[in-house]
């Protein structure tokens, strides 16, 4: 049986077990019977005692539900893939109530696969504290794992009454491919500056990055000038640039939109972007976001830097980096490329290839 109450604090749900009110009324009217019986102080002491038990057990739970609240911690903010993690779970109780049975829903998933999965956690509630419930998670698929309870319920000292009412707690970590030493990837010599981020020469076209803003000087070209801030400037102000060309190789990863394909490739790029870093190698890294309809880019010139930009990757789900229209899109957002790097999937294979941008 459910009941659905509006409180002040939110919605609250009051689930009675039919089961455990049938056996507390049996003891009920057995105590009554034997007080009928028997006219003893001892079983009229018990019957009022019977009577005022049950509004006190379903207050306290009741009250209770509004001092709880839970977290949950990690002991790292990324693990490696088939690594085990410990994640703590704390309930968190300002209140000197206590109850013996308190059940957390659970829902623990990778956000980047999008599969997700339903738990109940049964933990008792201390009486004004904390208590710390220490598990141990091995994971397997590369990604964002969250685990996040929008819901719990606490059950009264008698097992009746169970107060339902919604939590806000999540917490996510990132899984990255496994470390295996160093990393050795070629790219082939006569392409070796092919897939390197050029600026076009033709008019109007420019892709360079500004890294600072200074007076003219003379030899500065007109198109440099930045005429917003220098007409409130006494002099010319010019856009400081640094080309890219020469700096960069640029990789795309086309991302399928198969998990298991998606899975090998991750892993398999990791290491070949790995390899080209370990040679000293400064790649810029391109994904397709559906979402903005662009590519997130990400420059990475040490492990920790393609790390961040593999976290990154995963705040979204698998299906907004997949399309089938990846070269196109390369050729309308940088036609300035003459040919860039591509981890793909080929032939149940994932390969690391020059791909000419036209």
């Amino acid at each position: 049986m459910r009941i659905e109450i509006n409180t002040k604090t939110g919605k609250k749900r009051v689930r009675i077990s039919l089961l455990h009110l049938l056996a507390f009324l049996i003891v009920y009217i057995i105590h009554i019977l034997l007080f009928l019986a028997f006219r003893s102080y001892f079983f009229l002491l018990m019957v009022v005692l019977f009577t005022m038990l049950v509004p006190l057990s379903f207050w306290v739970a009741w009250r209770l539900t509004d001092f709880v609240t839970g977290t949950v911690a990690f002991d790292r903010e990324t693990v490696r893939q088939g690594e085990q993690t410990e994640a703590v779970f704390s309930i968190i109780n300002s209140s000197w109530f206590c109850a013996l049975r308190g059940t957390w829903l659970l829902t623990i998933g990778n956000s980047f696969y999008q599969t997700f999965d339903s738990q109940k956690l049964l933990l008792s509630v201390p009486p004004h504290g904390k208590k710390h419930y220490k598990m141990t998670v091995t994971l397997t698929n590369l990604g964002r794992i969250v685990f996040a309870c929008n819901d719990f319920f606490i059950t009264d000292f008698l097992g009746i009454f169970a107060i339902h009412t919604g939590c806000t707690i999540e917490n996510r970590l990132f899984v990255l491919p496994k470390s295996d030493g160093s990393s050795q990837e070629e790219i082939p010599d006569v392409y070796s500056g092919v897939a390197e981020l050029s600026e076009s020469q033709r008019k109007g076209n420019d892709y360079s990055e500004v890294s600072d803003i200074r007076t003219y000087q003379p030899g500065d070209r007109p198109r440099d000038i930045h005429w917003k801030l220098s007409a409130r400037q006494p002099e010319l102000m010019v856009k400081e640039r640094v080309s890219l060309s020469g700096s960069e190789h640029v990789l795309l990863l086309e991302l399928p939109d198969d998990r298991q394909q998606a899975e090998k490739l991750l892993t398999a790029g990791y290491h070949k972007i790995k390899g080209l870093l370990d040679k000293h190698m400064a790649v810029r890294l391109l994904v397709w976001n559906n979402h903005q309809f662009s590519f997130e880019s990400y420059s990475c010139t040490c492990i920790n830097e393609l790390e961040t930009a593999f976290c990154e990757i995963f705040q979204t789900d698998l299906l907004s980096h997949s399309s089938d229209m990846l070269h196109q899109y390369m050729k309308n957002c940088y036609p300035q490329l003459e040919s860039y790097l591509c981890v793909m999937s080929k032939d149940d294979s994932i390969a690391l290839e020059i791909c000419v941008n036209g």
